[in-house]
């Protein structure tokens, strides 16, 4: 029984990395069905293929590090980092891509007005 009570920092960690890997996932099949199309069996198909990888990584996760013990906090701790990189993707990176497209806008604008000047 000390095993694992000692084991359940290492647990906490892989729980969130695993969380944020799942959302991860989530992300680039997100992109993936951005590029190829908002096709429904398309969309279908990718959602259901990231919610298969995303228990995978949990169950894998859980069974190596924790000996397949499902308690309450193994999932709690995994939909909190889900639900935290999701945050995250969503409003972070999506302001970071408009902050750096509006960058790059602006200095193409600036270049081509200063070849008008000239």
């Amino acid at each position: 029984m000390l095993y694992p009570t000692l084991n359940q920092p290492l647990m906490f960690i892989l729980l969130l990395l695993a969380g944020l890997a799942s959302g991860v996932i989530f992300d680039v099949l997100n992109l993936i069905i951005g590029l190829l199309g908002s096709d429904k069996y398309v969309r279908h198909f990718f959602n259901f293929l990231s919610v298969v990888l995303s228990f995978a990584i949990l169950f894998i996760v859980n069974l190596k590090f924790n000996y397949g013990q499902y308690r309450s906090y193994v999932l709690i701790i995994f939909l909190i980092s889900f639900c935290f990189e999701r945050f995250l993707s969503r409003f972070l990176w999506t302001k970071l891509i408009k902050k750096c497209y509006s960058l790059l806008s602006k200095k193409k604008g600036i270049g081509s007005e200063q070849g008008e000047n000239h």
